[in-house]
């Protein structure tokens, strides 16, 4: 599988030849290195504490900062390749985590998502909330903004029977702290859960785009 993350690399190596705007890409893309170096030392770190998953099995992981939520989600798709459909629920969001997901949706890992947010991001995360509005109007991201605190991953591929549960106290993104984290590899509670995100109703008075809900039934 291509590497999720190097796409972003070489559009940071790409902002720092452009002379004319020496000083700000040369922040951004040590910024974004750090970023890349953290990811990829996280993901190696996981693959040596995590035995190849297999369906039926549950898996809980308690880190020292040392795993980012979404490094779970990458070592899944690892495992077990391209999914149809994946809901994230998390109450905030950075922009290296956005656009990782919309590296997945462009690459065909991810065939559809749905994204639901809390409540505080079309405010807060200004920036970010209108990357998210920008991808949906692509028809592959549906976001639900809604007073939401939760921190679940769950992705189905109805083809290979592969379905699997991410529960995290950490939101998807970078995180120094002491998080744990649960991966239960379940059609059962993968559809429980995806029955009720896609129920939710989208609370944001922002939104002027209307997309197709992701199908819960996988």
């Amino acid at each position: 599988m291509t590497d999720l993350f190097e796409d972003e690399l070489s559009a940071a190596q790409a902002e720092l030849s452009m002379a004319s705007e020496e000083k700000k890409a040369v922040a951004i893309t040590v910024r974004k290195n750090k970023t890349i170096m953290r990811r990829a030392n996280s993901e190696t770190h996981l693959e040596e504490i995590m035995p190849t998953v297999e369906m039926g099995n549950s898996y809980h992981i308690i880190s020292r900062g040392d795993v980012d939520s979404m490094t779970y989600l990458v070592h899944l798709l690892k495992n077990g390749g391209p999914i149809e459909t994946l809901t994230l629920s998390t109450w905030c969001m950075a922009m290296p985590d956005i656009n990782e997901i919309n590296l997945a949706l462009e690459s065909g890992m991810i065939g559809q998502c749905h994204l639901c947010l809390g409540e505080i991001f079309p405010n807060q995360y200004p920036d970010e909330y209108l990357r998210v509005r920008e991808i949906e109007a692509t028809g592959r991201l549906r976001v639900t903004v809604a007073r939401n605190h939760s921190k679940i991953m769950l992705g189905a591929n109805k083809t290979t029977g592969w379905h699997f549960v991410i529960e995290s106290s950490a939101n998807a993104n970078t995180n120094p702290r002491i998080e744990q984290t649960a991966i239960h590899m379940s059609r059962d509670l993968h559809d429980f859960y995806s029955e009720f995100f896609s129920d939710l109703k989208d609370i944001d008075k922002k939104a002027k785009i209307a997309t197709a809900p992701v199908d819960a039934k996988q």
